[in-house]
């Protein structure tokens, strides 16, 4: 005997109930709604040169559609709705829709149940040839009346005597008599259909049905034969995938995650054997990184749509399939919470169940999960070549541009990748992932250092038509926090402070958060602003830890403390040194090294070992394509060679690499590297004579570039430090006048923003 099956057809009967939705108070009034409409119209066929305005019959179809799919709502909503002017709406139709409930309410079950079977009868069936049914059964509002004939025909006695209580109940709590006196009677006299069922029945003031009314039907209490839920399956399904899809396209767009839990608890509460609201409870569990809520939600949805399996010859696929992507949904969930191990377990677990099922989707998203949890090591196994479709193809593709460009691969190579990628994307039309690989190319573009291509790709981003109407309005794809992070590291990386904080302002992803963190961070401690620069790298250090901890190394590097310094950088190299996935941590290793070489240079006098950690770091960012980063280190290799006397070399390596700096460096990038350039060319420059003065005057016109490039970016002590370079310089030509006001706006600066002198011993490059 298989008991495993026994004990899932048993759990099936019990939970039949869940597929059967329940009949409300809100749902008899929406068929109310429905059939007057309908009759109003037949009315109107009947009669010569009489027809319905347009704008009439498109507001009551949004507006049927929309009580249908919306969760059931009080009466005093309802005459909210149909009465604030949002939808054109006959005043004969509400007058009429008002006598109904009311003739519902003042004659008890037989009303109700007239209520609905009549609308079938009179509106959905034919009455002949030449008179075609009102509405036809095959469409929204057709299916819905079907649906409530079939479940209020299964309903007990007792049942629909409850349904009537409730009924009767959720009628006092509105003002019907009210809604029917602020109807205008200037509508009534210019409606463009005849006012037929004014007259079938009076309209009876709701003071006039006292109480006692229940009293004389002898109805039984409400008991639990009848539960009365604010949410149907269908309203709930729809509910869940219009979130579940602003979450993955455009998260601020979504609910609030409170509000949002709140109504999904509701959910469960009317549809406890629904698994896929526990699936969205999960979502919205790992966007607000609450690990234990992602993990009950994520068992408890999977355990509900094990049991809730309806068929027999499909019944063990249908398991199986429910056990693998359960495996890979717990993979993915221990991956976006750094669980990487626990995650590697879920991606073998998915890959066994899925090649045991022929299952290539599955396998392909277990193999890109595995390859964001897996590390370098099972990275090259699991994005192999193998068939696979266009979508999963175009995924991998990316991942595999990624896993190209951390080892090593020419960057001719991995952007061929990454075109192969786009043609796919481009073929299928697939604009969520032709985002995706836009994004992808800016990352890549910036690794190597080349940061106009990598600004015009997130232009291109954040230009790029991708809006699609989901519920009220158009949203934008996820990866537009990708693109407004790239363009504020952009606009920061230019010195343009006011258009990333704008950027800031207008996005709300993690991406944006952390880039604004690390724009904040940076300027602080330019700055000298040592409390605001602590604040921010503690908010960086939620979203990006190590980033953090090099920029936390560099303020206690410009406060003087050469120890603390030190040791951040040394945690952070033992890090990406012993780090299985250690690649991908090459730029910040890289970072790092320059930073403990401009430390020791700073607070050591042996220069041989920072020449020789600078010339490691300059071959490890030659090997892996970082032209920025290799840069960078030639530029200190050219500083130490200066303070060592080899004034011509480095002069000769500092015009080498001085055009990539301005052509991709930020402002203060370009700033310092004109300034290394111009302590060059005056430690080079003839010892007199004409030729030194002319070295000297084209360094002072140097040196007013470097100075706007420090102020965009606030750099304080290194704007002082160039202000007195350039009275130095101007004193040695001999113009008095310019030296003197050099002198005095130094002298300016100076009192309205002091700077210790300690910071300016720092300044070496």
């Amino acid at each position: 005997m298989d008991l495993g099956n026994e004990n899932i057809d048993f759990i099936k009967l019990i939970n039949i109930k869940g597929n059967v939705d329940n009949i409300t108070p809100h749902k008899i009034a929406v068929v109310a709604f429905i059939r007057e409409y309908g009759l109003l119209k037949m009315e109107a066929k009947d009669m010569i040169d009489c027809t319905m305005a347009p704008k009439y019959r498109k507001d009551f179809c949004i507006l049927a559609l929309k009580l249908i799919q919306c969760p059931d709502m009080e009466f005093k909503e309802l005459e909210a709705l149909l009465t604030d002017g949002r939808y054109n709406l006959l005043s004969v139709h509400l007058q009429n829709f008002c006598v109904r409930l009311q003739n519902i309410y003042v004659n008890g079950v037989n009303a109700l149940m007239d209520c609905v079977t009549s609308t079938i009868d009179k509106l959905m069936i034919e009455q002949s040839e030449t008179v075609p049914c009102v509405i036809t059964r095959c469409s929204v509002l057709g299916f819905y009346l079907r649906r409530i004939m079939l479940y209020l025909n299964k309903l007990t006695f007792v049942q629909v005597a409850s349904l009537y209580k409730s009924f009767c109940i959720y009628y006092q709590k509105g003002r019907p008599g009210l809604m029917m006196r602020s109807l205008s009677k200037e509508k009534l006299n210019n409606v463009e259909v005849p006012t037929v069922g004014t007259a079938t029945s009076p309209v009876i003031p709701e003071e006039s049905k006292p109480q006692e009314l229940l009293m004389k039907m002898n109805i039984i209490e409400r008991d639990n034969s009848f539960e009365e839920c604010q949410w149907s399956r269908k309203q709930a399904e729809l509910f869940t995938a219009q979130q579940a899809n602003l979450m993955q396209i455009n998260e601020k767009k979504a609910m609030p995650a409170k509000q949002l839990q709140k109504i999904i608890m509701q959910i469960m509460n009317d549809i406890p054997e629904y698994p896929d609201i526990h699936f969205l409870s999960f979502l919205n569990c790992i966007r607000m990184k609450e690990f234990c809520g992602a993990q009950d939600s994520l068992y408890n949805c999977f355990d509900r749509a094990v049991f809730n399996m309806c068929g027999n010859g499909n019944m063990i696929n249908d398991r199986n399939k429910n056990f693998r992507y359960a495996a890979l949904n717990r993979a993915a969930m221990h991956t976006q919470f750094g669980h990487k191990s626990v995650a590697m377990e879920g991606v073998r677990e998915a890959l066994a169940t899925a090649q045991e099922a022929a299952d290539s989707a599955c396998l392909a998203h277990a193999a890109a999960w595995g390859s964001l949890a897996g590390g370098r090591a099972r990275r090259a196994a699991l994005l192999s070549r193998v068939p696979r479709p266009p979508r999963a193809d175009a995924s991998a593709m990316q991942l595999m541009a990624q896993h190209a460009a951390v080892n090593a691969v020419k960057p001719a190579e991995v952007f061929q990748i990454i075109t192969k990628g786009d043609f796919i994307n481009y073929r299928h039309s697939m604009t969520d992932l032709t985002m995706a690989g836009l994004a992808n190319t800016a990352a890549l573009w910036g690794l190597y250092g080349k940061t106009e291509m990598a600004s015009i790709n997130c232009q291109l981003l954040l230009n790029l038509n991708t809006k699609c109407n989901v519920g009220n309005g158009s949203v934008w794809q996820s990866e537009g926090g990708a693109a407004a992070a790239g363009a504020l590291c952009a606009a920061g990386w230019r010195g343009r402070g006011a258009l990333a904080a704008a950027l800031a302002s207008l996005f709300v992803a993690p991406q944006v958060l952390a880039a604004a963190a690390t724009y904040r961070a940076a300027a602080a401690l330019r700055a000298d602003k040592w409390e605001e620069a602590d604040q921010s790298i503690r908010q960086l250090a939620s979203y990006d830890r190590w980033e953090s901890q090099l920029l936390r190394a560099e303020m206690y590097f410009l406060k003087g403390d050469a120890t603390d310094a030190l040791e951040t950088l040394h945690d952070i190299l033992d890090y990406c040194k012993t780090e299985d996935d250690s690649l991908h941590y090459m730029s910040l290793r890289i970072k790092a090294m320059i930073m403990m070489s401009e430390v020791q240079h700073t607070f050591s006098s042996v220069r041989s070992t920072n020449i020789m950690l600078l010339n490691e770091a300059l071959s490890l960012a030659r090997k892996y394509n970082l032209h920025f980063l290799a840069a960078t280190a030639e530029m200190h290799i050219a500083n130490v060679q200066l303070h060592m006397g080899c004034t011509k070399n480095a002069l000769i390596l500092v015009r080498k690499v001085l055009p990539l700096v301005m052509e991709h460096g930020s402002a203060y990038d370009m700033a310092r590297g004109l300034l290394l350039y111009t302590k060059c060319r005056v430690a080079t420059a003839p010892p007199a004579g004409e030729a030194r003065t002319h070295v000297l005057q084209a360094c002072c016109d140097a040196l007013d570039t470097v100075k706007e490039n420090f102020a965009k970016v606030g750099a304080q002590a290194r704007l002082l430090h160039t202000w007195y370079l350039q009275a130095q310089l101007y004193n040695d030509i001999g113009n008095t006048v310019a030296r003197n006001q050099c002198a005095w706006m130094y002298r300016q600066l100076e009192t309205q923003n002091p700077v210790e002198p300690m910071n300016m011993l720092h300044i070496v490059y």
